[in-house]
């Protein structure tokens, strides 16, 4: 059994899908797409944390370069996604949970990165423009890697949709290559 299996079997991950998939193809079109609709600001997180860009930005097909596999996390909620306070929520206790997991993942050896829907919420105000107090702890949000997830989640069988009254939220855990 690898690390993550070990890991993502305790009870305490039990309400979500834990599964490992490939590294991600880099599209520069559709990194591109996603930065412009990031700047278009419509969520108003753009320029105000470390997990959404310009503060999350990077050479995405370098990083791909350093990472052996990703864990993909997913969960369910019966929820409307327009019930705005419950839905930030949901989404605090996903990003709890994943940030658990890559801890105890890095307790076991195996360096990564967490990213998820959304901004970063760690620290409740950022720090942002300066450095970010708790790097470990951060979760840029998966739109700043540009990655079609329809296209890779077809990839790896998994159906990704909307339905109504069902929301489902995801992260990716990238687990970087050993020296």
């Amino acid at each position: 059994m690898e690390i993550w299996e070990s890991v993502a079997s305790l009870r305490e991950f039990e309400l979500y899908r834990i599964r490992k998939g490939p590294v991600p193809v880099f599209d520069q079109a559709a990194y591109d797409l996603s930065f412009k609709r990031c700047s278009d600001n419509k969520c108003g997180h753009y320029g105000t944390n470390w997990g959404c860009n310009p503060g999350a930005k990077m050479d995405v097909a370098k990083y791909y370069e350093g990472i052996d596999y990703v864990i993909v996390i997913s969960r369910e909620f019966d929820m409307d996604y327009r019930e705005s306070d419950l839905m930030d929520s949901v989404s605090d206790e996903m990003h709890r949970g994943i940030r658990k997991l890559a801890s105890m993942l890095r307790d076991n050896g195996l360096e990564c990165d967490c990213f998820l829907d959304g901004p970063c919420r760690y620290c409740g105000v950022c720090s942002y423009p300066e450095p970010c107090r708790f790097p470990d702890m951060k979760t840029p949000s998966l739109s700043t890697l540009g990655i079609k997830l329809s296209d890779y989640f077809e990839g790896i069988g998994e159906e990704f949709s909307f339905k109504e009254g069902l929301v489902t939220l995801y992260g990716f855990v990238f687990v970087k290559k050993r020296a």
